[in-house]
């Protein structure tokens, strides 16, 4: 079940259907910059490229919050 826009903040991780964990780094005019990860570490997350979505594409794609450390 995707997530409602204004759910969708900097710095929090949210998770898709697959499991791939995505880490919000900014949103500047409808489009979230975000770092991801599969089963990952926040190490991991921190070393993998930026990406760029709409936000009602990322929206979409993302089921819920994850907790920090996850």
């Amino acid at each position: 079940m995707s997530m409602g826009t204004s759910s969708i903040l900097v710095g929090k991780s949210y998770r898709t259907p697959h499991d791939e964990i995505r880490t919000v780094q900014s949103i500047d005019n409808g489009e979230v910059i975000y770092r991801t990860a599969s089963g990952a570490t926040p190490a991991m997350i921190a070393r993998s490229a930026d990406q760029k979505l709409s936000l009602e594409d990322f929206a979409a794609q993302v089921e819920g919050e994850v907790s920090e450390g996850v």
